[in-house]
Parts: C-alpha cells; sequence; structure tokens
C-alpha cells in the first residue's frame, strides 16, 4: 500500500518526569522533564525524517501546555489543529530499568483537559482538511469514553473522505482491562485500513490466541504473527498489519525484527533480525509506526519497508526520552547495513 500527503495523529501528549543515573522513584530528589506520548511521538518522528506531520489533541491554555506543543514544532510538527481547553497536562513518572528490574511507569493522567474533554470538542470535518492519513493508537480511546467515541467519529469521516486510517493497538492494561478493550477496539477496527499489532496487543485488545505473549521467544514463534495478521485482516477487513517481534533477555539486551504482511496477496516479509544494547526502551514501537508510515509514504516496496520501519524502531532504543530524533539518512544505513561503530565524519 503506496500513501502520499499529510499524516495527522491524534492521542494524548503528557509530562515525562524521569529520575536521573538509574535511580528509583522513592530515590529521586529531582527529575528530568520531557515531553512525550505515543502518538505525539509518531508525529515527531514523522517529522524529523522530513514527512509532513499535523498531531492534534487537547490541550490546557496554559505554559505547561505550550511548552508540551512547543516540543512538538521544533520538530517541523504542525499543531495548528490542537484543541486549548481544560487545566491540567497529564503526566507519567518513567523509570528506567536495569538487568532483570524492568522499567517502571506511574501514570498521573486522571483529570487531564483530554480526559475530561467532550468528543464535541473536536470538529473532525475541519480536523481532517487536507488530511491524507490518520492515525492513532489503542492509548486514545483508552483515555475516555468520550475519546473512544471521538477515534470511531474520526474513523467514520475518514472513510467517507477516503483518509487511510492506522492504528497501532497498543493495548495499555494500567488503563482499561481486556474485556473493555476488546469492546471499544472490536468495533474501532473495520474502520482502520493499516493495523499494526504484536503478541501482547492482539490477545488483549482483540482476543486473538493463535499468539503466545512470550516476550522470550517471540521470534522463534514469528510464523503465528503471520496467523495472527490473516485472522485480524480476516475479521476486521484491515488492508495491512505489521508487527514488531522480539526476543528480550533484560532490559539492556534483545533481539528486533519486523513483519509485514499484505491482505490482498496474502504475503508477509520479515525483516532482518537486529542484536540491540538498549539504552532506553522506550516509544520504539512508536518509532516503528513512524519508520513504516514514512517507507509507504515513499513508495518503498515491502521488504525495503519493513527493514526500514525495524531500523528506526531499533535505533530509537538508543536514544533518551520519547522521541526518536534520528534521521531518514540514518535509518537507512542502519537498515542497509545492520548499522556499525565507525564515526560519522
Amino acid at each position: 500500500m503506496k500513501l502520499s500527503g499529510t499524516v495527522l495523529t491524534f492521542g494524548e501528549i503528557m509530562m515525562r518526569l524521569s529520575p536521573p543515573d538509574h535511580l528509583r522513584i522513592e530515590q529521586a530528589t529531582s527529575f528530568d522533564a520531557r515531553f512525550g506520548g505515543a502518538e505525539a511521538n509518531t508525529a515527531l518522528s514523522l517529522a524529523f525524517q522530513g514527512d509532513n506531520a499535523a498531531y492534534v489533541s487537547v490541550v490546557p491554555a496554559n505554559r505547561i501546555g505550550d511548552c508540551a506543543l512547543r516540543s512538538l514544532a521544533a520538530y517541523g510538527v504542525d499543531t495548528s489543529r490542537v484543541v486549548r481547553s481544560g487545566d491540567r497536562l497529564g503526566t507519567y513518572y518513567f523509570e528506567l530499568g536495569a538487568s532483570q528490574r524492568g522499567n517502571g511507569c506511574v501514570y498521573d493522567r486522571k483529570y487531564s483537559a483530554i480526559n475530561l474533554a467532550s468528543h464535541t470538542e473536536l470538529d473532525w470535518a475541519k480536523v481532517l482538511d487536507g488530511i491524507d492519513v490518520f492515525y492513532f493508537s489503542g492509548v486514545t480511546p483508552a483515555v475516555s469514553d468520550e475519546m473512544a467515541l471521538a477515534c470511531k467519529e474520526a474513523l467514520e469521516e475518514a472513510r467517507c473522505r477516503g483518509i487511510t486510517t492506522v492504528c497501532d493497538l497498543n493495548y495499555r492494561g494500567k488503563m482499561w482491562s481486556p474485556e473493555k478493550s476488546q469492546q471499544v477496539m472490536k468495533g474501532l477496527l473495520p474502520l482502520v485500513d493499516i493495523c499494526i499489532a504484536n503478541d501482547e496487543d492482539a490477545p488483549a485488545s482483540l482476543g486473538i490466541t493463535c499468539v503466545s505473549g512470550s516476550l522470550a521467544h517471540g521470534i522463534d514463534e514469528r510464523e503465528t504473527y503471520v496467523e495472527m495478521a490473516r485472522e485480524i485482516c480476516a475479521d476486521y477487513g484491515c488492508k495491512t498489519l505489521a508487527s514488531v517481534i522480539r526476543n528480550v533477555q533484560s532490559v539492556e539486551r534483545s533481539q528486533w525484527m519486523g513483519m509485514l504482511y499484505d491482505a490482498a496477496s496474502g504475503e508477509h516479509w520479515f525483516s532482518t533480525v537486529h542484536d540491540v544494547h538498549v539504552l532506553e526502551g522506550v516509544a520504539a514501537g512508536d518509532a516503528f509506526n513512524a519508520g513504516l508510515l514514512h517507507a509507504l509514504l515513499h513508495g518503498y516496496e515491502p521488504q525495503r519497508t519493513i527493514d526500514y520501519a525495524i531500523a528506526a524502531s531499533v535505533l530509537k532504543l538508543t536514544v533518551r526520552g520519547d522521541s526518536n530524533l534520528v534521521s531518514e539518512a540514518e535509518i537507512a544505513g542502519v537498515a542497509e547495513s545492520g548499522g556499525g561503530t565507525r564515526v560519522a565524519r
């Protein structure tokens, strides 16, 4: 599937607060402040690769909200569609793990501007004007019932306008239950053209049972991802499905590969496997999604598309913060050669 034009992403942007130097939250006397959120991360990564990216959300009209949007606009993301209302920007505390101690995340996002917003605050007839691709993740409808309805209205308007729709299932167990997620996501997915899913998201969001959800043996079980893709595309009418597949040994060490499935032909493609020393395992899925969209926007053939998307993802694992500040040339270099240790000079 070849895409073109401007990509609009829809979701919540938050302030991220992180203790320095691998400290636990209980030990921290200071926090590093950054901004991020699944859809915001994807928009920023697209813009950094040179694509036309826009972002819509509900963000408070105060200095904190200004800072959040400035963190996107600084890299070329169009934030002109963002609704400015409410009083509070959500926050989350991210604790970087080590070895067998996993990364930690504590949300403080209840009563945020977007959590309290009505679906009527988003006029999709205006918001989608000039947009060619609409993107959201499963995090957005989990924010509230109103935002779930907003997602449905956006998808319906996009379908009427012939806008390509993209969804990363992106299940968050701290935000809603599998039962609630399935109730909502099963209703949204028939309006989605491109689905991004892994062996954790698909069972929780759609009740898919053909994948094990084993982070330790994902690559060994990669053929089950193909079956998952066939099942989702057959049941919901998605045209394309992509996945990140992982073998994870510890916080710092894992192997990553990608899979791309085309429903029309029934063909699938696996990327090469990358052995990764992980600096920070956050937002690598968002980076994968941006890499995938970039490849589709530029008409890459399928094998190059999935190689490029997974390269974008593994590069994010080497970057602190939510933002994948790597260029098209850097991603292409890793996709084509696997990366290297030479100094670029």
